[in-house]
This record gives C-alpha cells, sequence and structure tokens, in this order.
C-alpha cells in the first residue's frame, strides 16, 4: 500500500469519527423513540409517497393524486434506492447527516492531499457543510442537493487524482460521480459542474501547461461518462422543468425572466453570512421572521400579490470562518513570507506556489457564485442567462453552495497558514 493511500485511510478514519459526533450533535434528539424529522418537502408523507411508488412501478410511475392523478418520473438515483431500500423514518431521519458526514469526508481528502492539516481540514468540513444554508435547508427536506453535495465532493476528489496521478480511471470515476450528481437535483449539480470542471482546467494548465491533449484525455471521459449516467433522465427533467417555468412564469420575456430570477440573493442582505438572524430566521418564523426580499414577487411593492418573501434557509457561516478565508487570500496574495521555513513534507517553493494558487482559484470560485447568486440585482446575469439551459433553471440563489463550499476550502487554508505563520514566529523567536 502507498503512502498516499495509507494516508487518505487514515485521514478517512479519522474524520469518520468526527463527522459521526457531528451528526450525532445535530441529529441526536432523533435518537429519541418515536421521533421524526420534519421537513416541508421531503417529509415522512412524501418520502412514503416516493417509496410506494419505487416499489410498485419502478422510476417511472403514475400516482393517484385526488381527482386525475398524477404522471411523472422519480430519477435513478442514490437517494431514490435509498428511499425504497431503507426504513422509511430511519431513511427520512439521516440521510441529510450521512450525506454531510460523506462530503465532508471527501472534501476533506481532497484538501489532505494538498498537505494541509487534520486540523484545517475539520474546518473545512464545518464551514462547507455543517453550517450556513448547507445544513439548514435540512427544514426544508431537499435531500437531492444534499446528495448533489456528496457526489460532488467525491468527483472533485476523483478530479484531483486523475491529473496528479495522470490516470484516465480516475476521471472516469470523476465523470461516473457527476452524473450521480445530475441524477440527484440537475440545476445544482451542473452549476457545481461548471466551477469542476474550471478546476480541472486550471490543475492541467497549472502542472502540465496547455497539454491540449491532456485537457482531452481528462476532460473528455468526465462528460461522457456523466452524460451517459444521466443524459436521458437529465433530458427528460429538463422537458418538465421548461414546461413548469413556462407554464408558470408566463409567455413574455420579462415574465419568464422574473420568474427564473425570483430567488436572486439583495447584495445587502450578504450581511447575513457574519450577523445571525440579521435579516431573520426564515418566512414565517414566529419569533423572528424573514424581512428581506428574497422570493418576493414580481410587482408586489405594487400590488401587494404573491410572495413578500419566502426563505426557509439561513445564511450565517460566522465572522471566525470569514475572517480565515480572507487571511488565506492575503497570504495567498502577499507571497511566501521572507523567513518562514516549510516543514519538510512541504519543502519545495514549488509547493507553496501550488497552494499559493489554489487558495487564488477559491477565491475566485466563491467571488463568481456570489456574483451570480445575487441573479437578477447582478447586470451581468442577464448574460449567465442566456446560456443553453440556464433560462429553464429558477432560482440563483443556489450559487450559494457553490459559494459556502470555496469559503470552506479557504478558510481550511487560513486555519492551515495561521498556524505556519505562528510556528515561524516561534522559529525566529529561538
Amino acid at each position: 500500500m502507498t503512502k498516499n493511500a495509507t494516508c487518505e485511510i487514515s485521514t478517512s478514519l479519522k474524520m469518520s469519527g468526527l463527522f459521526l459526533v457531528l451528526a450525532l450533535l445535530y441529529f441526536g434528539v432523533l435518537l429519541s423513540r418515536n421521533a421524526v424529522l420534519f421537513s416541508t418537502d421531503n417529509n415522512l408523507g412524501q418520502n412514503a409517497a416516493f417509496q410506494w411508488a419505487l416499489r410498485s412501478g419502478g422510476f417511472m410511475g403514475w400516482g393517484d393524486s385526488p381527482l386525475v392523478g398524477n404522471g411523472g418520473m422519480i430519477p435513478p438515483s442514490l437517494t431514490s434506492l435509498l428511499n425504497e431500500k431503507l426504513p422509511l423514518v430511519f431513511f427520512t431521519n439521516w440521510i441529510h447527516a450521512i450525506y454531510m458526514s460523506g462530503a465532508s469526508i471527501f472534501l476533506g481528502l481532497f484538501l489532505r492531499r494538498s498537505g494541509l492539516r487534520i486540523v484545517a481540514i475539520v474546518m473545512t468540513g464545518l464551514v462547507a457543510f455543517w453550517l450556513s444554508t448547507n445544513v439548514t435547508l435540512v427544514y426544508s427536506g431537499h435531500t437531492g442537493k444534499y446528495g448533489v453535495l456528496f457526489f460532488m465532493m467525491m468527483a472533485l476528489w476523483c478530479i484531483q487524482k486523475a491529473i496528479r496521478n495522470e490516470s484516465s480511471a480516475w476521471a472516469v470515476l470523476a465523470g461516473g460521480a457527476m452524473g450521480m450528481a445530475l441524477l440527484e437535483q440537475q440545476d445544482v449539480a451542473l452549476f457545481m459542474g461548471i466551477f469542476w470542471a474550471a478546476y480541472a482546467i486550471h490543475v492541467i494548465v497549472r502542472e502540465k501547461g496547455w497539454n491540449w491533449i491532456l485537457l482531452v484525455k481528462r476532460l473528455v471521459p468526465m462528460a461522457v461518462v456523466a452524460l451517459w449516467i444521466a443524459g436521458p433522465a437529465s433530458l427528460i427533467q429538463l422537458q418538465f422543468q421548461t414546461k413548469d417555468v413556462g407554464v408558470a412564469g408566463g409567455e413574455t420575456p420579462e415574465a419568464k425572466w422574473e420568474f427564473a430570477t425570483q430567488w436572486s440573493q439583495a447584495p445587502d442582505e450578504s450581511i447575513g453570512f457574519i450577523a445571525p438572524g440579521y435579516m431573520g430566521w426564515r418566512s414565517g418564523e414566529p419569533d423572528a421572521p424573514y424581512w428581506g426580499r428574497l422570493g418576493r414577487s414580481a410587482g408586489w411593492e405594487k400590488s401587494r400579490q404573491g410572495f413578500m418573501n419566502f426563505k426557509l434557509d439561513d445564511w450565517y457561516l460566522g465572522a471566525i470562518p470569514v475572517v480565515l478565508a480572507i487571511f488565506a487570500l492575503f497570504y495567498a496574495w502577499k507571497g511566501k513570507p521572507a523567513g518562514l521555513e516549510m516543514s519538510a513534507a512541504d519543502a519545495p517553493d514549488g509547493e507553496w506556489r501550488i497552494r499559493r494558487q489554489e487558495v487564488l482559484f477559491w477565491g475566485i470560485t466563491a467571488l463568481v457564485a456570489l456574483l451570480l447568486a445575487f441573479g437578477k440585482y447582478f447586470p451581468l446575469y442577464v448574460i449567465f442567462y442566456q446560456l443553453p439551459v440556464v433560462s429553464s433553471i429558477r432560482n440563483p440563489v443556489k450559487f450559494l453552495h457553490v459559494f459556502q463550499v470555496a469559503m470552506g476550502i479557504l478558510a481550511a487554508y487560513g486555519v492551515d497558514g495561521a498556524i505556519r505563520w505562528s510556528e515561524s514566529g516561534a522559529k525566529e523567536k529561538a
């Protein structure tokens, strides 16, 4: 067994124990007898209906909803399989925790290969999945989004191994993970896939130069396998989605634009990342109702028709992770500090250059994802909206999933940089 493989197994075991403890802290109340997780969308009744449909008709089925019935498709995803096979209450209570723990482990393995310490890796899992929208959306259910997070972190780890190990097999596995993510929830997986493809190109160019043959050998297998797995189901989902946008949004381009961008984050509400509850917790919350503009229907200010707002999650990340992310960017921008001695494991200056470029890439990713999350409040979003498929996808705020993962990675580099800076100062005093 290679040294890297041994290190990955050790890291996986350590993180598995940690995130098991976290899962018990978050969801431990569900261990009580007869306790069932409540969520608005994927609640026990909804999961029971899906389970019945899967067991009776497979992934294509018809349900006896009132009066006329309801035809549709359940994507052949891992979530659907687990919904069918696992006990219903166990699935409802623990599927989110399982996916968040798995996503944390794969993202940790990804960063471990970059030489980050365990304490930094713990920070990335906490920030990327156990804070902000990626945990508070449990209230909404949205199990597909959690499946996306799990498979896209797996894909990121496979992309890294495909390029550094120069192996097409890992590229195929990365494409497989992306395909499975698309089956979970097409729009969030597509948004993440854009940045993951950019990351793959970034790493190849950084380490191999503009090697067009290598770019083709790594990117084409990913795309082909992802489309082979998810293509047919994604096309059917896209047809339903496009029809829904057209019917609910209206026929005029202006109406479709307003409908597609209704859930856009207002830039001034970004204070919620560091000010808990400043904008309220969520719509309809008795003690602290959300009073911002997310989900507001077009023309509500004049007509008072539709939604004043509609928000069921919270964006709070905390001041410490944000400061750590900013420190990581500052540390990378300034370059290797004079007198800083690298440890033997990180010795070559080339390794420092790679770390610096990683931080800058994820910093740009966080910024771009946040700007796209602003949707209709960001002037350039209209250009993105013109791309194929994008106009049929609702809710630009979904880019916050990408933003949060990028912030988690930056916070990890911030922790690692702070430790190195501290160790350097201690050596100089000694």
